[in-house]
């Protein structure tokens, strides 16, 4: 069985006049593109018409490109060749005022039979007129969705047709669909399949009659064969284009994906007469998709845990597409309103470095370097940050820059010395913020609670001094808000208590790293903050190495983690295999893997790495066997 990716240079195959024609067509001048990229679901569209007995044209894409078979040269009469490729709608002016309403329709999944149509059909030099059918049909694009819609024309062939050979029913058929790639098969209106090419014996291994409708429906995998039925069941019911994906099994057992794509033939009274259809393979695409799906997956939780800031930029549109949740701490701004295009992003580049940022993101888009470059961020509040952010192209598959990605790290020195001050009385704010000031510290003052609370998510680590001046006015919510936000910022609570211990009972209670009461020594208060201060290197570290647990975990396969949430709840190499369906060698395998990734030297390693990254473990022991 050949892939769907081969013998594409020849494609489409076969010795017609239409299919020769398509084949030296320059499409890249329409809207389709060059035929080398169109999608496999267009391509078994094509294939299907040009081994039809039919009249056939199926219009695809936003321009309603024709693509017609032989049978249909003799409705197109004087106007082939040059309706091979042309937009329907500009190309029929004096009919498109009937057929737009109808295609509108059949766009919107309707399916449409017209009877005692009069066409005019070329015959060598003269035309004569004669009445068909014509049946419209949708027809969906790989993704599901509609992209185009198929004409079939149904009535007596004309004399022109019978002499010119077009009309040579089911040996014609047979002929061609041996040159065909894929799997070719059809059936009679009620779905029972008479007719597979070569290719269907040559990979199921079936013979004589066990290889018709019996032997394809054994052949589907057990899992996808109920919904696969169903839909047959259902085009037949409803005459409408057939299309489903399955696994298929080979003769040597094995399975591989197919795509089953089938379109109906109608008589000239609208009645569905029989069913052609491709099984083509699309195992290596699935395959890839999966991969994709995975790696975009590791992308995700790598981007979501990461404090590195990911950013992707479309070249053409000169937009954002895509910012990770740590641009907020970076940069100060929720993502939900930070701008996308770029001209207003740069505006939050330091004005002296805006020049060389630009220049740097200009190389990369246009000689496709990587670009490493340390600039200056401003953000709302006034302050600035450092940062170091790798440029890297993404081409495509010309090989010409679409896309420029990149790697933003904070990398402004934060020696710890800053302190938020949250006072409502300005007299004290003043005192305090000098106090600070003259130990050393850099400060920054807040006259509310709230003003604080509204961007402390994205401040720099510090300590926090909030002087209570009415405690009875539940200004302790400022510690819970913080708790409940989970932003690590240490508080030193500052306030007259008036001798009641209880009120600073609750205020260490609700997050306080340390409680003075009114009045205190000026040495208290310092060495509060120092103390803070140095909680706060502490946790850098925790971080630090939660970070970087992180990243290791994210950069795990999606079996490699559910092996190692396994592990965490206790499961044996034996029962990890059950759950999984893999053997116990398998899981083994991956638990060695996951251990070197992780860098643990010991199963208690790999737990506490699991839960500095904020797995929790299970409740499960974990036996001397699973050590």
């Amino acid at each position: 069985m050949e892939s769907e990716t081969a013998g594409r240079v020849n494609w489409p195959y076969g010795n017609s006049r239409t299919a020769a024609l398509i084949r030296d067509f320059d499409w890249s001048r329409t809207s389709l593109g060059n035929i080398e990229t169109w999608s496999q679901a267009l391509k078994t569209v094509v294939d299907l018409i040009l081994v039809s007995c039919f009249p056939m044209v199926v219009l695809w894409g936003r321009d309603l490109i024709q693509i017609y078979n032989d049978g249909y040269i003799g409705i197109a009469g004087d106007r082939h060749p040059e309706a091979m490729g042309q937009a329907a709608r500009s190309y029929w002016p004096d009919t498109w005022h009937i057929n737009a309403s109808i295609c509108d329709r059949v766009l919107q999944g309707e399916t449409i039979s017209l009877a005692g149509q009069s066409i005019l059909e070329a015959h060598d030099r003269s035309r004569a007129e004669n009445s068909f059918t014509l049946c419209y049909n949708p027809l969906r694009g790989v993704a599901g969705g509609i992209e185009g819609l198929l004409l079939t024309v149904i009535g007596t062939p004309s004399d022109y047709v019978v002499e010119s050979g077009l009309w040579e029913g089911e040996g014609r058929y047979r002929q061609i669909s041996e040159a065909l790639p894929q799997i070719v098969w059809s059936s009679d209106a009620s779905g029972n399949v008479d007719f597979f090419n070569s290719r269907w014996f040559a990979y199921t291994g079936l013979r004589g009659d066990e290889g018709y409708s019996a032997g394809w429906k054994r052949t589907i995998h057990p899992d996808e064969r109920s919904h696969t039925l169903e839909t047959w069941s259902q085009a037949l019911r409803t005459g409408t284009p057939f299309e489903v994906e399955y696994r298929l099994r080979r003769a040597d057992g094995s399975y591989r994906w197919h795509m089953d794509r089938a379109v109906p033939v109608y008589d000239a009274q609208g009645n569905v007469v029989r069913w052609f259809g491709t099984l083509t393979d699309i195992d290596d695409r699935r395959r890839a998709e999966e991969a994709l799906r995975e790696s975009e997956e590791r992308f995700r939780q790598f981007a979501e845990n990461s404090s590195a800031v990911l950013w992707v930029l479309d070249v053409e549109t000169m937009r954002l597409e895509y910012l990770s949740p740590s641009f907020q701490q970076v940069w100060g701004e929720p993502l939900d309103v930070v701008p996308r295009d770029f001209a207003k992003w740069i505006q939050s580049v330091h004005p002296d470095d805006r020049d060389d940022v630009v220049a740097a993101l200009a190389r990369v888009r246009q000689e496709g370097e990587v670009i490493v470059k340390e600039y200056r961020v401003v953000r709302p509040d006034g302050t600035v940050r450092w940062v170091q952010n790798t440029g890297f192209p993404i081409l495509d598959e010309r090989g010409k820059v679409r896309r420029v990605a990149g790697i933003a790290q904070d990398v402004t020195k934060h020696d710890g010395s800053m302190v938020y001050v949250v006072d409502s009385n300005e007299a004290s704010r003043q005192n305090l913020s000098l106090l600070l000031q003259g130990a050393g510290y850099q400060v920054k003052t807040f006259s509310s609670g709230q003003a604080f609370l509204d961007v402390a998510p994205v401040l720099v680590p510090g300590c926090v001094v909030l002087d209570l001046h009415a405690p009875e006015a539940g200004e302790l919510t400022i510690l819970r808000e913080l708790k409940t936000r989970r932003i690590g910022l240490p508080v030193v609570v500052v306030g007259e208590a008036h001798g009641n211990v209880a009120f600073g009972v609750q205020a260490m209670k609700a997050g306080a790293l340390d409680f003075l009461d009114v009045p205190y020594e000026q040495k208290q208060l310092l060495d509060a903050v120092a103390s803070a201060q140095a909680s706060i290197r502490d946790i850098a570290e925790r971080d630090q190495a939660a970070e970087l647990a992180k990243a290791r975990i994210a950069a795990l396969s999606a079996r490699e983690r559910e092996v190692l949430e396994r592990l965490l709840t206790g499961g044996t190499n034996k029962t990890i295999a059950r759950d999984l369906d893999i053997s116990p060698r398998t899981v083994e395998a991956h638990r060695a893997r996951i251990m070197e990734r992780l860098g643990a030297q010991s199963l208690p390693e790999l737990v506490q790495i699991a839960m500095a990254a904020g797995l929790k473990q299970g409740s499960r022991s974990m036996s001397d066997a699973d050590r």
